[in-house]
């Protein structure tokens, strides 16, 4: 497993990814309804955003098929650093705009959250080629035991990031505090998804072209 790059890479892209996503939904219950005042827009945000990644299925397979899984994974994550930096850098007054910019940002990140589990059938077919051994089982457990590993470390994230800015009930409408809290929701994310696309373009092998090559490597192989 360890000398499996694209495995390691996809890893990590998916570590980063999860961190980066249950870090802006957490910081999502509290910039609505402290920063702008708007409880009842983190409800609206969040079904807008899964909207937004259902409509993605439709269109990603055709997509995946032409541009390569990796490479529209890449567009993906740009876009959502793209959005959430706009965002911070306009730091926008009107919570409908901020959620312009949350539901863009969802868009983003949907592209790779559609495709990472084909990735590791890519993954699987990557291992295949380079040792001669198909390891299904033991990748998929592999990478499954490292999401859960992400998962429990984003648990206490939000709640550390908070306290990091002073956010308790009694400084909550501080505009300091409040300052804070929007700048965590944008900049912790922006670092994570600039992160997963740096470990797509640089770590990750399985470009479109790669993925086809395997493709037909094992297909030969099969065959004879």
């Amino acid at each position: 497993m360890v000398t499996n790059r694209a495995l390691l890479a996809i890893i990590l892209a998916a570590i980063c990814l999860l961190l980066s996503q249950l870090t802006l939904n957490g910081m999502a219950q509290y910039v609505f309804p402290d920063y702008y005042h708007s409880p009842d827009a983190v409800s609206l945000s969040s079904l807008l955003g899964n909207l937004a990644i259902l409509a993605l299925a439709f269109v990603a397979t055709p997509l995946s098929k032409r541009y390569g899984k990796k490479e529209i994974s890449i567009v993906g994550m740009l876009l959502s650093t793209v959005s959430l930096a706009v965002c911070f850098l306009l730091r926008p007054e009107n919570v409908w705009v901020f959620t312009a910019f949350y539901v863009i940002t969802y868009l983003g990140l949907g592209v790779f959250n559609t495709v990472i589990w084909a990735c590791i059938v890519d993954v699987i077919d990557y291992g295949e080629v380079k040792n001669g051994v198909r390891e299904d089982g033991t990748t998929y457990a592999c990478y499954s035991f490292a999401r859960k590993l992400g998962q429990a470390a984003s648990s206490g994230l939000t709640g550390g990031l908070l306290s990091l800015v002073g956010y308790t009930e009694l400084t909550r409408t501080d505009p300091a505090v409040l300052d804070g809290v929007f700048n965590i929701t944008c900049v912790v994310p922006i670092v994570g998804f600039l992160l997963v696309a740096l470990v797509l373009i640089f770590l990750y092998p399985l470009s479109k072209k790669v993925v086809e090559a395997n493709s037909a490597e094992l297909a030969s192989c099969r065959a004879q």
